[in-house]
């Protein structure tokens, strides 16, 4: 899932009650609830983050909304749910997290909104692309081991060089449980690995075996290459470049709030709830507050260049007399 600069706040319910002819959410022997009572209280707590929310996806949506499509969100869901292992333990992760299956996709459908108006708002130089294909490393599949003792990572590796099956050595020794259960299976690019395990890698042909073990924060790795892809051309290498350089500027929060600002800019946004009245105001800093700022500025500063030249005056006078 892609980074947000924003809460992912619940949908206020109350701004969508279909509640009773009394207006009337919820009562007891104590009384009742009214879809204002609730309204007033919700806007203590996620009001301004919520509404911010709300206004940014139904701005993006008007924008980018034709290219957002269901079929992309369900796509990405389905992504996510198989990532889990599967529709039962995603939902109780999304349950565990406070979503339904509903309100993540709204968070989704936001995400892509966002990525939409960022990949918009963002275009690379041919020297930003040559510089990023030149560290560019293809995708690599490794398998490894991780355990916790140098001697047993050795001992491993022994009985790799005597035949034993890596994959089988895995299931059977590795702690790292996301991989285990795979032969200890992997495909990463730069910089998704701690150094100690890439570097070593790197170093690696197809179907070779680390013949000693690779140190690193987790413990003791054995690394076997699976498979290392050639880097093709620039021409061949350039739309993964530029998505990868997408993905780091969907890294960057204050360059997402900059290009959403530019937009909120021009969507007249307007709040007519004064407590929610700041809302946006991380999004719509006003031009002529920034100039009236400068001009202040500005004026402090011929005013300090006033009395310092009315003091030097005054000076020279007294040392005349």
């Amino acid at each position: 899932m892609k980074k947000l600069i924003l809460t992912t706040a619940t949908v206020l319910a109350g701004l969508a009650i279909a509640g009773c002819a009394d207006n009337t959410v919820a009562s007891t022997t104590a009384g009742k609830i009214s879809q204002d009572e609730l309204y007033e209280a919700m806007k203590t707590t996620a009001g301004s983050s919520t509404l911010q929310q709300l206004i940014i996806k139904d701005v993006l949506t008007e924008k980018y909304g034709k290219t957002v499509t269901d079929k992309k969100v369900n796509a990405e869901y389905k992504k996510q749910e198989e990532s889990y292992g599967g529709a039962d333990v995603f939902k109780n992760v999304l349950a565990s997290s406070g979503f339904t299956d509903s309100s993540y996709k709204d968070t989704i459908r936001l995400n892509l909104l966002i990525e939409a108006a960022v990949k918009d708002h963002t275009k690379f130089t041919d020297e930003e692309i040559q510089t990023a294909y030149d560290a560019y490393t293809p995708p690599m599949t490794v398998a490894h081991i991780l355990v916790t003792d140098e001697d047993k990572a050795k001992d491993l590796i022994t009985q790799l060089n005597d035949g034993a099956d890596f994959a089988t050595l895995a299931k059977e020794n590795s702690t790292d449980t996301g991989t285990a259960e795979n032969g200890g299976e992997l495909t990463f690019s730069t910089g998704e690995m701690v150094p100690e395990f890439e570097e070593a890698a790197a170093k690696l042909d197809e179907g070779k075996i680390t013949t000693e073990p690779v140190k690193s924060e987790y413990g003791y790795h054995i690394i076997k290459m699976v498979k290392k892809p050639e880097k093709g051309s620039l021409k061949e290498e350039r739309k993964t470049i530029e998505d990868q350089l997408l993905q780091e500027k969907l890294a960057d929060s204050a360059g997402i709030q900059e290009i959403l600002s530019t937009i909120m800019q021009d969507a007249n946004v307007v709040i007519n709830d004064e407590d929610l009245s700041t809302a946006m105001d991380g999004y719509l800093k006003s031009s002529d507050t920034s100039s009236s700022t400068t001009e202040s500025k500005a004026s402090d500063s011929k005013a300090s260049d006033s009395k310092a030249t009315d003091s030097s005056t005054a000076d020279s006078e007294s040392s005349e007399k």
